[in-house]
């Protein structure tokens, strides 16, 4: 007893009781913040990414499969198969045969065959005309090609969402909530990191999703925060119009020297390309150009500038050296930039990966993969914490919720079936058909909009597994279909060490046995489901029916 007294003897000190109230409000008050706090940016993550989770998955997914945009292009364009050359070789075929075509263009253009772009391209351009043409290298001959907008489709689609500006602006918009997410992320569960570096995992969705999170933060704020860097100067060309005024053309015109000349009209020879390629190679580096263009060809004021390749640096911006194209005198080159330019493509470089090679393509590829099942887990357990409570609601709030699985379903794997589909109908669409490119992307808007029926047409389970099944299906199918209608099957192309054919065939089999593994799961749990169900039916003594909550991925 004398020991209580003494240890608060204090509270009989005038004053201590009203002391000590206002410091349990005060703390009262900071709990009631800290709480507030914490719901606000739980309503803001979960609603936020619910809405614009769908656009992020199909932005993700378009964006990974992106990574290997020249192996899909070279995929999809079975005739294009050529052996290694010298560079030198491959130019004096395409000079001889722009020369032969289109002496009188207004500029020719030629891509160089490349590690990753192993094709020689020729275009010409006259007016407001453009020809494109792939050349044997070697013989010069033209070859032949399906019309295909290959990976290049996939790409656009990342960014602009095939709408132009309007796309532009959803996929920023979908970024800047991303990168909100992220943040509403982070401050409310602080604790999944202590549980992933404790290795803490639980087989649930949420645990998924909050664990593939801390596995790729530093990658998707990476992508997220470059991505918006790179739509910046095309969404808002407002702030270099105030910078720069009138005389804004494009960051070309700033960041670059201007050696371009307008056509006199004056008939003259021009210089063997040939001639030139060891004096740009001296300024830019041997075996490093990658594309030559000609303004002006047969004029006295001809222009011919080589530029160098990127893939070998993280700075996504090409070096160039520029020539007289009648007499062969260097007029300039420019190998170095202001520190803004090199910020600026720096973050291109990084979100566009062509550095690093292969590596940093498949790293980049893997982590796009687990970013986009982290987001696929987060819209899945959207629908798994609320099923039971929308099922107690009025008829709109179900309907609601029904909408909500039917686009998740769409979103996830319509998205993965579209994809695949585009692929499929490069090899079955005929090879000489009308806008045949067109064609292909139809073929990939029309899939999709299928899953979308498919998906409101089917009780949410069944449908989660058809399309798995499909999907697993036509990825591995792929590999078979691409032997059975072109010369370029997965054993030929293993023979003539064309790799680039090999690595889509098996990633697109290993995605679909990965698929057809989740869709075997998700039917063992729809038969696990229905045998509870049986059981539940058959003890119809019992005055209390415990429901069962239907769902293919808890």
């Amino acid at each position: 007893m004398a020991e209580f007294t003494c240890r608060y003897a204090f509270l009989r000190v005038p004053g201590a009781s009203c002391c000590l109230g206002k410091i349990r409000r005060s703390y009262m008050n900071q709990s009631k913040e800290k709480r507030s706090f914490t719901r606000g940016m739980s309503e803001l993550h979960t609603w936020g990414g619910l809405v614009f989770g769908w656009l992020l998955f199909v932005i993700f997914f378009t964006g990974t499969l992106a990574v290997f945009e020249q192996e899909l292009t070279h995929w999809m364009q079975p005739n294009v198969r050529i052996s290694e050359v010298e560079p030198v070789q491959a130019l004096a075929s395409a000079e001889k045969k722009l020369r032969q075509l289109s002496p009188k263009a207004d500029t020719w253009m030629i891509a160089l065959p490349q590690q990753r772009h192993q094709d020689l391209e020729i275009t010409w351009i006259k007016g407001k005309k453009a020809v494109e043409k792939h050349l044997n290298p070697q013989s010069g001959a033209i070859i032949k090609t399906p019309e295909t907008e290959g990976g290049h489709f996939l790409a656009h689609f990342h960014f602009e969402l095939h709408s132009g500006k309007v796309g532009l602006w959803l996929v920023t918009l979908a970024s800047m909530v991303m990168l909100a997410a992220l943040v509403s992320g982070i401050a409310i569960r602080r604790q999944v990191f202590k549980d992933f570096f404790r290795l803490r995992w639980r087989k649930n969705w949420l645990n998924v999703h909050t664990m593939t999170g801390v596995f790729t933060l530093p990658f998707v704020l990476l992508i997220t925060y470059t991505g918006l860097t790179v739509t910046f100067l095309m969404l808002l060309p407002v702030v270099p119009q105030v910078l720069y005024g009138s005389s804004w053309k494009g960051p070309q015109s700033v960041a670059a020297k201007n050696f371009e000349r307008p056509r006199a009209n004056l008939p003259r020879e021009l210089v063997p390309l040939t001639s030139l390629l060891p004096l740009a190679e001296a300024e830019l580096g041997k075996g490093k150009i990658s594309f030559i263009r000609v303004s002006n060809p047969g004029d006295q004021q001809a222009v011919v500038t080589f530029f160098r390749t990127i893939d070998d640096t993280v700075v996504a911006i090409s070096n160039r050296a520029i020539f007289d194209g009648v007499t062969g005198e260097l007029l300039g080159s420019q190998t170095t930039w202001s520190k803004y330019v090199h910020i600026y493509r720096s973050l291109v470089g990084l979100h566009i990966a062509r550095f690093g090679g292969y590596p940093i393509a498949w790293l980049y590829f893997a982590a796009g993969l687990i970013s986009c099942i982290m987001i696929a887990a987060g819209l899945i357990f959207f629908t798994i914490k609320r099923r039971s409570r929308y099922a107690r609601n009025s008829q709109m709030a179900q309907w609601m919720y029904r909408a909500i699985e039917g686009l998740n379903i769409t979103a996830i794997i319509g998205i993965i079936i579209a994809c695949i589909a585009y692929l499929w109908a490069n090899r079955l669409l005929p090879f000489d058909i009308k806008e045949r490119a067109d064609a292909e992307i139809t073929a990939f808007f029309s899939v999709w909009l299928i899953t979308l029926f498919h998906a409101f047409l089917r009780p949410p389970l069944r449908a989660w597994i058809e399309q798995l099944r499909i999907a697993a299906g036509l990825c591995i199918g792929l590999p078979a279909l691409n032997a059975l209608t072109t010369n370029v099957g997965l054993l030929p192309a293993i023979a003539r060490n064309d790799w680039m054919t090999v690595s889509v065939d098996l990633t697109a089999a290993s995605l679909g046995i990965l698929l057809a593994l989740t869709a075997w799961r998700v039917s063992l749990k729809e038969r696990n489901n229905e045998k509870l169900l049986e059981q539940q039916s058959s003890l119809s003594s019992s005055s209390v029916n415990f429901p069962i909550e239907r769902t293919p991925l808890q």
